[in-house]
Formats: structure tokens, sequence, C-alpha cells
């Protein structure tokens, strides 16, 4: 049996893709930790579709022997004092559990740190998502402060300093931030 070249790479969210986010959003490994009313297609369609300044929007892609496959969703936007925020989901079932969502953060951090060199990341999962915190945790995430967001649940704030990371992504050895 040969061996499957697969790899991982992010494509801008485009209006073809709301009918499957729609069906990730439905699934309740997803819906458990990103319930935000999305409840038809048309709601998600006026939510993703809707540009916003700051928010850039990813679809994750599976690439095995060049066929690509939609596999997550993923985020970035600006965020207080340099930062960039990120949330993301594996809307795949079949992906979960299985280091995937560890590779691709790393892939979609280092996408971030080359075309924005911000001084940190953020994420802020709900406390009992002890999963993705494991996961954030392997890629070098750290807590720093628990507090209610803006829809009033409890957020588990987590920070990645991007000082050395930008130095390993651009090949630089210095501090590009």
């Amino acid at each position: 049996m040969l061996n499957k070249c697969v790899t991982f790479k992010f494509r801008p969210l485009a209006s073809d893709d709301f009918p499957l986010l729609f069906a990730w959003l439905s699934r309740p490994h997803v819906r458990e930790w990103w319930d935000t009313g999305e409840d038809t297609l048309e709601v998600v369609a006026q939510n993703y579709g809707e540009e916003e300044e700051g928010l850039a929007r990813f679809i994750l892609l599976e690439i095995v022997d060049g066929r690509e496959t939609p596999i997550g969703y993923f985020q970035h936007y600006a965020a207080s004092d340099d930062s960039i925020g990120i949330d993301q989901f594996i809307g795949e079932e079949d992906y979960i559990n299985k280091g995937i969502g560890q590779q691709a953060i790393r892939l979609f951090l280092e996408m971030i740190v080359r075309e924005h060199k911000p001084a940190s990341i953020i994420l802020d999962p709900q406390p009992k998502n002890k999963r993705a915190i494991r996961c954030y945790e392997k890629v070098g995430f750290r807590h720093y402060g628990t507090r209610l967001d803006e829809n009033g649940v409890l957020a588990y704030m987590m920070r990645l300093d991007c000082r050395d990371l930008c130095g390993k992504i651009s090949g630089d050895e210095k501090n590009n931030a």
C-alpha cells in the first residue's frame, strides 16, 4: 500500500461554503461550544457573509493526493494591544481527537505571524472545553485569566507570545515584532 501525501491549507471562506458551514454548526460536537444562534442557512449567510474590518474567515482543507476536502472553519480578528484573536473548529467529526487541530492551529499561527506580525495571539475557549484547552496548551498557549465574554459566557483566556514565533517563521532569529 502506498503512503498518502496529506497536507493542510486554508482558503478564504466563500458564499458557496455557507451550506457546509451551516451543516457543521448544526453538529453536536460543534454546537456544544459554538452555538451563536446560526440555526438556519439564511442566518449563517447573513452572519458569515458580512465583511468586517479586521476579520478574516477561512476554510481548512485537507489535501490528500491532490484532492481537497473541507474539514473545518478558522477565523482571525484584530484584538487589543497589538494582538490577534482566533476562533476555530473542526467541523468533520472523523477528524477530531487525532492531532489535526494542533497541526491546523500551528499552520494558522504561521500564516498570521507571517502576514501580521502580532505581539501575541489570543483565544477564549469555555473553561469546560477541556479538549480544546489541552490542544491549545500543546500548541503553546497559556492561560492568563478567566472572564465573562460579550455574551455573558465564561471565557478561559489564553495567549501565545509571538516574539519567538516570529523569528522562527521568518527565519530570522531576531525579534520581528
